[in-house]
């Protein structure tokens, strides 16, 4: 047991280790060359790894109508943006001191900056660097909250804290079963709470996506309707290097004396929205989450 217990504090420390010397030589190239440099590595090699061949399974599955090379380079793009956006996440302290980097649309400035001194709910999903948006709201005066998952690693889980703490003021909060009260405490506080709505969801509902059933998360559209809080979409895309603008705005959500219909019919209407997104922006999307379960490679 001893054994077991000092080699994996062994493995910590080396993880640890690897970790800041990537982080230290990103540093060195500035944002806009380590975020160039992961993009092409992911680009290269990323089509080796199991995952690219879902991603391709998924891709062909929700939108057949693509050629085989058009598909090819979306996921290409797909990569480099994965690798681009994990550079600029352990670069995000250095990322959110050039608030010219990004942008926030006027017409989302505007329902961000309505809110006043409420709370809302924010949500979005896995496209362009998703990161950022807590960068762009602070912006605009309405700090966040996000929700994130605790590594293994408590040495690497330490430090992911503490980096990106600086881009939600409000406070980081660990997924889990009590995270939704936390949340609730949070979001009547005033602040704004984000989350990202585009994984699947054992506890959602069941509703086509991009033509297919899929279980759709319906968690914001839930918490802002039980809270009557405003529920606010939106998505940083990336538009040159490590440049991105921020666009969305108010979800209105239906309020009858049927609450359960109210989520699910705003539930959908949220992913009808993200599926826009998502086909405005192909090579920009997390194509290998398991949004249709195990798609049948010989049922395309």
């Amino acid at each position: 047991m001893k054994q077991r217990k000092a080699a994996r504090a062994a493995r910590f420390w080396l993880e640890y280790a690897a970790l800041r010397a990537v982080v230290a030589l990103l540093c060195l190239l500035g944002v806009d060359a380590a975020s160039a440099l992961m993009g092409r590595l992911w680009r290269w090699f990323a089509p080796f790894n199991p995952r690219h061949r879902r991603a391709g399974r998924h891709l062909a599955f929700a939108m057949p109508e693509l050629t085989e090379s058009q598909r090819s380079a979306i996921l290409s793009d797909m990569w480099e943006n994965l690798g681009r956006t994990f550079a600029e996440g352990l670069l995000l302290p250095e990322v959110s001191r050039r608030p010219e980097r990004v942008v926030v649309s006027d017409g989302l400035a505007a329902d961000i900056r309505a809110l006043g001194d409420g709370g809302a709910i924010f949500c979005s999903l896995h496209q362009g660097n998703w990161e950022l948006l807590a960068i762009g709201s602070a912006a605009q005066g309405k700090p966040l909250a996000g929700v994130y998952r605790r590594l293994n690693n408590p040495l690497t889980e330490a430090y992911f804290r503490s980096r990106r703490q600086e881009a939600y003021p409000a406070g980081l909060v660990v997924a889990g079963p009590a995270a939704v009260l936390r949340l609730r405490s949070i979001a009547r506080g005033g602040a704004g709470v984000a989350m990202m709505a585009d994984l699947p969801d054992g506890t959602g509902i069941l509703a086509p996506f991009f033509g297919h059933p899929s279980s759709l998360s319906k968690l914001p559209v839930t918490l802002a309707r039980h809270l009557g809080l405003p529920l606010l979409a939106a998505r940083c895309r990336r538009t040159d290097g490590a440049y991105f603008c921020i666009e969305g705005g108010r979800i209105d959500l239906p309020q009858t004396s049927d609450v359960d219909a109210d989520v699910d019919k705003g539930t959908r209407a949220l992913h009808d929205l993200f599926e826009s997104w998502i086909r405005s922006e192909p090579g920009q999307w997390m194509w290998a989450t398991r949004k249709w379960g195990e798609v049948d490679p010989k049922g395309m």
